[in-house]
């Protein structure tokens, strides 16, 4: 019987019946099924991991679920703005009651806009979800009211300030001579109008003398005199007490952001009130995403989730993104391509680069504006203090 092929080549292998699959295509098809089975397994695996994902941006001169994310009383006059003051958010796999599989640590891994972390370097073992709820919408309560007094006060608006005792160290100097919700008056017989004028009061007296601190308790004036030491770390003068400003806000300023919680939008949130009480829109009509804790003095400070915030920014197509300047190190790491980041330290910093923004007409690529790399250097803005 003549065979069909020609003389010189071997005719092939015989094929598996009823499936006319040859050799090499059985090899892909088992490497495929092997695939399968290994991505299955992965799946079935956890691993004590939290994964860091990009979350949605929100504008905050807009609306979130039919709300303005600011409002402020009728008898405040506000102007019409423009553009977008977008405020980020970080999406966690692996929180309280979740799991993180192999396979998203894995892919997390290889994947810029995802970090990876120990749970325990992010969760106490013992937390609920509904503590980390609780914990988050608690600090987003506070980042909103110090957004609303910065907002205020950079439009103009008075916002009086005291300054109380919100803690006192067990063992401290102060324990014992000074209470917690003690006004602070005067220290050394100089009134005091913010936390820090009473921390610099306090550094002129030399550890181990007492301070003269004029206090207001239960509505009556005492005067004070607070042992003091030298702080084994910082070589300054302490009493061993927190301090916090206690606001006496003129307005109701309002500002709600759904579900999102954790402090980390203040920064924008203080722009956008400043937007809404002043003339002209803010950013010319560019978009600005951002993201910083912010005191109430302005002070902007470092967040978590950076990169993921990031990515999202660039996702957006923000013009501009500003950055805390403590997180500079991750962000000289994790830069997107084609987005443009500035650190800044405070609100000033922040509302000065945005307003040189619209006057480029969107273009941050025509600015001198400083960068993280200057930041490292010791060359950029300037360090958060407080």
């Amino acid at each position: 019987m003549s065979s069909p092929y020609h003389e010189g080549y071997d005719a092939p292998a015989e094929r598996p019946p009823h499936t006319g699959i040859g050799k090499r295509s059985g090899g892909v098809l088992g490497l495929v099924v092997g695939a399968v089975l290994v991505g299955a397994g992965l799946n079935l695996v956890t691993v004590d991991k939290v994964v860091y994902l990009p979350g949605p941006v929100y504008d905050t001169l807009q609306e979130i679920d039919g709300k303005p994310v600011v409002s402020v009383p009728d008898d405040l006059e506000t102007y019409p703005t423009g553009g977008s003051l977008y405020f980020t958010t970080v999406r966690l796999d692996g929180g309280p009651g979740q799991k993180v599989t192999a396979w998203e640590w894995l892919r997390a891994s290889v994947d810029p806009s995802r970090s990876v972390y120990p749970r325990a370097q992010v969760f106490p073992p013992d937390v609920t979800a509904e503590q980390v709820r609780e914990q988050n919408s608690e600090l987003m309560a506070h980042s909103q009211h110090d957004a609303a007094v910065v907002g205020l006060r950079a439009a103009g608006v008075e916002v009086p300030e005291d300054i109380v005792v919100a803690q006192v160290i067990v063992d401290a100097p102060a324990d014992g001579v000074l209470h917690v919700d003690d006004q602070i008056l005067q220290v050394e017989g100089e009134p005091v109008t913010d936390t820090e004028s009473v921390r610099s009061r306090i550094q002129a007296v030399e550890p181990g003398e007492s301070v003269s601190i004029l206090v207001l308790r239960d509505e009556e004036e005492v005067e004070i005199d607070v042992p003091t030491k030298r702080d084994a770390e910082t070589g300054r003068t302490i009493v061993g007490v927190y301090l916090a400003p206690r606001y006496e806000m003129p307005y109701e300023v309002e500002i709600q952001a759904g579900a999102v919680g954790g402090p980390s939008a203040g920064l924008m949130f203080s722009l956008a009130v400043y937007d809404t009480l002043t003339e002209g829109a803010l950013t010319g009509g560019a978009a600005v995403a951002g993201t910083g804790t912010i005191s109430g003095q302005g002070l902007v400070g470092p967040i978590s989730g950076i990169p993921q915030k990031m990515y999202a920014s660039a996702e957006a197509g923000v013009d501009l993104f500003l950055a805390p300047a403590a997180n500079c190190d991750e962000v000289v790491e994790a830069t997107p391509r084609g987005l443009t980041v500035v650190p800044v330290s405070t609100f000033d910093e922040a509302l000065e680069h945005v307003e040189a923004l619209a006057e480029a007409g969107g273009d941050a690529t025509s600015l001198d504006l400083p960068t993280c790399e200057q930041v490292l250097e010791g060359d950029g803005a300037t360090e958060t203090g407080g």
